[in-house]
């Protein structure tokens, strides 16, 4: 859930729109393919190094979400999308709660389904790629932080006969986490585009906070 604002400038004009409620659930499966072995015993946990790890994983979104067909701006798509991408994570120095460093990288696809009803025409939208990279430090045995940059190019759009430019943003920003207990954990995360100098480019910022909750033993 969260909420959306918008102002766009042409010729001169300008429009501004805002959205808010909650968006489009998505469902996330991941599988590890190369890495250190499960923990299954103390033992097992103080000699635990992760050095080198990766992923594949799997995500859909399910199109229930707020969403206002006469607004360009929606918390929703009303369009089924999702991506398959391969997180990798590298350990950085020594693996100690509160000393533990890592470098993160996350190269995805996203495919997107088409949304019959975009102001009463059909929005298509063709595969968009994802680079993201995370180096993130401990502070301290429950806090940590990170430096973040992410890049999407591609997904250019069309709507009816109007065809809309592939996009090429790139962004940077900080995550601050805090664990709460062994089951839950809270992010704040903060992100802002950086080749945002023409009058066509997009220019966005983005606060998002996140809550964790897991329920193992």
């Amino acid at each position: 859930m969260g909420r959306i604002s918008s102002k766009i400038n042409i010729h001169g004009l300008s429009s501004a729109q805002t959205a808010m409620g909650f968006g489009d659930p998505m469902l996330q499966f991941g599988v590890n393919i190369v890495g250190p072995k499960a923990i299954k015993s103390i033992p097992e946990m103080l000699r635990y190094k992760p050095k080198f790890s990766l992923d594949v994983i799997g995500s859909v979104a399910v199109p229930i979400g707020e969403y206002n067909s006469e607004s360009q701006v929606n918390i929703g798509q009303h369009r089924w999308y999702g991506r398959i991408g391969l997180p990798v994570v590298c350990q950085l120095g020594k693996w100690v709660p509160g000393k533990r460093t890592t470098l993160e990288f996350l190269p995805a696809v996203w495919f997107f389904g088409n949304n019959n009803n975009y102001s009463g025409q059909k929005l298509e939208t063709k595969p968009m790629f994802q680079v993201e990279g995370h180096l993130t430090r401990d502070f301290m045995e429950k806090l940590w932080g990170s430096l973040d940059v992410v890049w999407y190019p591609g997904g250019a759009s069309e709507v009816d006969t109007l065809k809309i430019p592939q996009l090429n943003n790139i962004g940077l920003g900080a995550t601050l986490g805090y664990k709460i207990n062994d089951n839950m954990q809270l992010t704040l995360a903060y992100t802002s585009t950086i080749n945002d100098s023409e009058p066509e480019d997009l220019k966005m910022d983005s606060f998002r906070i996140s809550f964790i909750c897991g329920w193992h033993n």
